[in-house]
């Protein structure tokens, strides 16, 4: 376990800690204190993410301390954090902060079972999220989308990306933060995992799938010809993946916020 926790293992070293502190400290550590008096519960699934209790409670509490000192979703970098912080506090082994040395993966995860999970983390706090699909806006950027002018070029150039891709990276992690309007609280945090395998068939793909300047290709998987769909962005140089069907990815848990 990280020697960041070994400080606060006890209560009673949290208590004189808390004891130092100034009246204002005081004020400020009692803000989240209360914000952890009515933990957030989660619905979960039977998967390495859900079936860790101690995971799910402290990534659960990390969502309530954010929201005691701010309405704001849970942005990419405080998900990040969080994600981290949680594998670490369950005894997870975790690469240090912007240690990744491959291109896509942001972290990776040794798990009790000594699987080693390479992800990529994602997060969206877009309105009106479907309940049925997910989107990634940027899965990576791709500056030759620009460039490129024929259909084979476009082929070769998409085929290589997703083929370094799927070797790098294992699954994409999502945190998807529903609320009803821009302003408003979420009111319910989903954390999705969805497979790089969702893109192998990007290999079987027609030449002619690829003949517009912005082409979007459909993916099979598990016998739904478009579990999620490809879109060459020619206007920002980017991959979107849209579409993709929550029913070809794993739902680990759910936090609803009241």
């Amino acid at each position: 376990m990280s020697q960041r926790y070994d400080k606060f293992i006890d209560q009673a070293n949290l208590k004189a800690s808390i004891e130092s502190l100034t009246p204002m400290g005081v004020r400020f550590v009692g803000r989240i204190i209360d914000s952890l008096s009515s933990p957030l519960q989660a619905e979960t699934s039977d998967t390495w993410l859900g079936q860790t209790p101690g995971w799910i409670e402290y990534f659960g509490l990390s969502i309530s301390v954010h929201h005691g000192t701010t309405t704001e979703p849970l942005g990419l970098v405080s998900f990040e954090v969080a994600f981290r912080n949680a594998c670490e506090a369950v005894g997870w082994t975790v690469d240090e902060p912007g240690s990744a040395t491959q291109r896509f993966v942001d972290m990776a995860v040794q798990t009790d079972d000594s699987e080693e999970r390479r992800l990529s983390l994602k997060s969206t706090a877009a309105q009106r999220l479907s309940e049925t699909t997910a989107h990634i806006s940027k899965l990576t950027e791709a500056a030759w989308i620009q460039d490129v002018r024929n259909a084979r070029t476009r082929r070769d150039h998409t085929l290589d990306l997703f083929r370094q891709y799927r070797s790098a990276v294992d699954a994409i992690i999502i945190l998807r933060a529903f609320r009803p309007d821009r302003a408003a609280v979420p009111t319910k945090y989903q954390l999705l995992e969805i497979p790089t395998d969702i893109f192998a068939t990007l290999e079987d793909a027609p030449l002619a799938a690829f003949a517009a300047d912005g082409p979007t290709i459909d993916c099979t998987y598990h016998g739904d010809p478009a579990a999620a769909r490809v879109s060459l962005d020619r206007a920002d140089a980017k991959i979107t993946i849209k579409q993709i069907k929550l029913s070809a990815c794993t739902l680990h848990a759910e936090w609803q916020i009241t």
